[in-house]
């Protein structure tokens, strides 16, 4: 976290520390999923038990029926079809669920590192504007020491009686050459100095813009690390949604497999009791039929005859009927019971296939919670491990960059030392040229006087010297 600093100011948090953090952070996330149990899902009760109803038959009494003409045909009776096609029960369907992982866009790329070179640099803006006034004062100091050195010579020649002579001009000569020598040779040293420090000056721009950009190269580069981790990221979470999808399709087939099953199975039990009902119907119709007929039969037969074969009759019918009412409730309950055992048996099965359900959706539950925390724990890790490098990198920067900076100002501290030497030290200089100037004495002998006067060296130095001081 970050701390406080005088003025109120927050200190910018420490990259090396939140690295730490980090890993320390995926540390315990992985423990908790390793040590992660599931939530066990218990199958919500059983089902209910059928217990079939019993029904018993009632008893006849067979009645006096005086004796009269019935009509079987009158009581004929139609069963009634029970058609299993519909009661079918048709599965339905789940469809699985897809989950699409989102996706992380590329970074920008390397910018290239263009060198400059010293031939396509402009020396001008580092020149010494001052440099025509240095020469100048310079040639101003030459001239002068020159100049005294022509008077002293024009006054040993007037005192030998060799003034104007072709002694007195050659030597005058001599020391007008090595005045102009002098004059080329320092303007042109002053210049070659001023040319090769501004030289020096454009070559440590060109190595500052070079560093610049490899720096900012080391930069880009640092964000293709980070795009790259990013696409890494999206692949991973590819490849949780694919398997995401996959666990969804096999629930979901199962699942329809099961609702199949079902209905297949109850689709069946429906055709059989449809089957077993429409049988039972037209057996009792048949039976009743019969019964009815024979009744029919034995009642005109009864009456034709006498009225107590018809009483007899009548009781013997009431007990055939009392016996058939016990025979069918006895069917009938049997019947009830054969159907009360099928459905408990088909809600005990439905039972067993919920607790297998909910086994398996716990199973998944655990495993999928374990997967997703250490791959947190994982991701938060690499985060880190990332954070601690980048770190490391800006202290070494940070660091370069420092003793770059100090490499620099020691040789702009030492150029400028240098410089100041050779300025401070030039008068100095031209005191070596003035004295060897006044030093050369000419050799006094016999000369030749002439009629008229003619320009010489001194002449020309003294024109020379007053087109540079401006005639003062």
């Amino acid at each position: 976290m970050a701390g406080q600093v005088p003025g109120g100011q927050k200190t910018p948090p420490n990259i090396n520390s939140l690295a730490a953090q980090g890993i320390q952070g995926a540390g315990l996330g992985a423990a908790a999923g390793m040590a992660y149990t599931p939530s066990q899902v218990g199958v919500a009760g059983t089902s209910a038990s059928v217990n079939p109803t019993s029904v018993a038959g009632s008893n006849v009494n067979a009645t006096n029926v005086a004796g009269s003409n019935i009509n079987p045909a009158n009581y004929n009776v139609t069963g009634s079809n029970v058609n299993p096609a519909l009661n079918n029960v048709s599965g339905t369907n789940v469809a699985g669920s897809n989950i699409a992982a989102q996706q992380i866009g590329q970074q920008a790329l390397t910018p290239q590192v263009q060198a400059q070179m010293m031939r396509n640099t402009s020396m001008t803006p580092y020149m010494n504007p001052y440099i025509t006034d240095v020469i100048k004062a310079n040639e101003t100091d030459i001239l002068r020491g020159a100049n005294m050195g022509l008077d002293m010579l024009g006054a040993q020649a007037q005192a030998a009686g060799g003034f104007g002579g072709s002694r007195h001009g050659v030597a005058m000569g001599e020391m007008g050459r090595g005045v102009a020598q002098q004059l080329a040779q320092s303007s042109a040293g002053l210049r070659q100095a001023g040319f090769q420090n501004a030289q020096a000056m454009a070559g440590q721009d060109i190595a500052n813009n070079f560093q610049s950009q490899m720096a900012n190269q080391a930069g880009s580069q640092f964000d293709i690390n980070t795009n790259m981790q990013g696409q890494l990221a999206n692949q991973g979470a590819g490849l949780q949604a694919s398997q995401a999808n996959q666990q969804n399709a096999i629930q979901a087939g199962l699942a329809n497999q099961q609702n199949a099953l079902q209905a297949a199975g109850m689709n069946q039990s429906a055709g059989m009791q449809g089957q077993l009902a429409n049988q039972q119907n037209a057996l009792q119709a048949q039976g009743m039929n019969q019964q009815y007929g024979m009744q029919g039969a034995l009642a005109n037969q009864g009456n034709a005859l006498q009225a107590g074969l018809a009483n007899q009759s009548a009781g013997m019918q009431a007990g055939l009927a009392n016996q058939g009412n016990a025979l069918q409730a006895g069917g009938m309950n049997q019947q009830y019971n054969m159907q009360g055992q099928l459905a408990n048996q088909a809600a005990g099965q439905q039972d067993i296939q919920n607790q297998l359900q909910a086994s398996l959706a716990n199973q998944n539950a655990g495993l999928q919670a374990n997967q997703l925390r250490l791959g947190a724990a994982n991701q938060l890790g690499q985060t880190a491990n990332l954070g601690f490098n980048m770190g490391q990198t800006v202290n070494n920067n940070l660091a370069m960059q420092g003793a770059q900076q100090q490499a620099m100002q020691q040789a702009l501290m030492q150029a400028a030392e240098a410089q100041f030497r050779g300025y401070t030290g030039q008068g100095a200089n031209t005191l070596g040229y003035v004295n060897q100037a006044l030093g050369q004495t000419p050799n006094v002998g016999t000369v030749s006087s002439q009629e008229r006067k003619q320009n010489g060296i001194f002449d020309y130095l003294t024109a020379m010297t007053n087109s540079y001081t401006g005639g003062t």
